[in-house]
């Protein structure tokens, strides 16, 4: 019986978030795109695991990404694409931005 109710449960969630296709997420840089030290793009998003630059929508936002800078993100429903919304530079820990 409780196999049953878990089908339920998660065919109400997926029937839930194809109405929704977007959500909306926050993140931070965690790591600096550093090519000549073979350094990638590395942001924690709400996730347990960070993503790389392979993960994002290739747009203007997404050069010059320092460490520190907080993210507001679009999130694709049905695969783990990103879309950057908004940057807002500098390292909350310090206080800045």
């Amino acid at each position: 019986m409780k196999g049953i109710l878990d089908i339920i449960k998660r065919a109400a969630v997926d029937a839930v978030r194809q109405t929704y296709p977007l959500e909306l997420l926050f993140a931070k840089v965690i790591q600096e795109e550093d090519i000549p030290h073979n350094k990638e793009l590395l942001i924690q998003t709400e996730q347990k695991r960070p993503v790389t630059r392979a993960f994002f929508i290739e747009n203007s936002r997404l050069d010059n990404l320092e460490k520190g800078d907080r993210l507001v993100l679009l999130q694709m429903q049905g695969g783990q694409r990103f879309y950057i919304l908004e940057v807002m530079k500098g390292d909350g820990e310090n206080g800045a931005g």
